[in-house]
């Protein structure tokens, strides 16, 4: 879990997300008093200004502290990789932007209902959290060290990182545990329609009988299937597996789904 995927080999939208994170943070840093209070003034999302709607997305690319920051893109990096490979760097996209805006409106709503200070927010925390709903949810019996300490199964440490954003949401600690909270709850209702079997469409028994008839008057012979040189294969290979990188798993054809299972026979064959 700790060992990490070097940058180069990450998702584009992985790689775009740190570099926009780790480019801001810069600019606060050397950019002096003006340029920090320019980024912080109209980066950051505070209830008082909720009228101006980019702040509801900017505040998760904007960090003040270095080990704000750090920590951050050190568990962004740990967590995302195998969820965004899993889910392809479109749905991955949509999770990270839907769960950050949703943390921000989560508070929005604690704030008005005063169960929450009016205090300005930053921080990719409340994204991340979505990430780390998304992580348990697709991988909960994977082991992963709290508090870089304990090995525990992030299905069970997940509820614990939820149990102490509820213990501590009020605490004034300059932590916004309620766009943890709202992170968290965004991330798990994403997995759940990202999960849910899309809807079928009813037709006729005619439409059924004419679809098998078109598919056994097409389908190749056994032995003439995939017929092709070495490295048309291993493009077509190649094509198929750029495309679940990009748009999951979800995305194949029946046809390419055939590919896959034909190219992984050929392979234990040669074994």
């Amino acid at each position: 879990m700790l060992g990490l995927t070097s940058f180069k080999h990450l998702p584009r939208t992985m790689q775009a997300i740190l570099l926009i994170n780790a480019a801001i943070y810069l600019l606060i840093w050397i950019g002096g008093p003006n340029v920090r209070g320019l980024i912080l003034g109209y980066g950051a999302f505070a209830p008082s200004h909720a009228h101006q709607l980019w702040r509801f997305l900017s505040y998760a690319f904007v960090h003040e502290d270095f080990w704000h920051i750090l920590f951050n893109m050190l568990m962004f990096w740990m967590f995302a990789t195998d969820v965004c490979k899993a889910l392809g760097e479109k749905n991955f996209t949509t999770l990270y932007l839907v769960s950050a805006i949703f943390a921000s409106v989560f508070s929005l709503a604690c704030y008005a209902l005063g169960i929450m200070n009016g205090h300005p927010m930053i921080g990719a925390s409340g994204a991340l959290f979505g990430v780390m709903a998304a992580y348990a949810f697709l991988f909960p019996e994977r082991i992963i060290l709290m508090f870089f300490i304990i090995p525990m199964k992030i299905k069970y440490a997940i509820w614990i990182f939820i149990a102490i954003d509820l213990f501590m949401a009020r605490s004034n600690d300059g932590i916004a545990h309620f766009a943890h909270l709202g992170g968290v709850l965004s991330g798990f209702l994403f997995m759940q329609a990202w999960s849910r079997p899309k809807q079928q469409k009813t037709y006729s028994q005619e439409f059924f009988k004419e679809k098998a008839r078109q598919q056994w008057q097409h389908k190749p012979l056994e032995g003439e299937l995939y017929k092709g040189s070495s490295n048309a294969k291993e493009e077509r290979l190649n094509e198929i597996l750029e495309k679940i990188n990009r748009n999951g798993l979800q995305s194949l054809s029946q046809e390419e789904r055939d590919f896959l299972q034909w190219f992984g026979q050929q392979n234990k064959r040669r074994c």
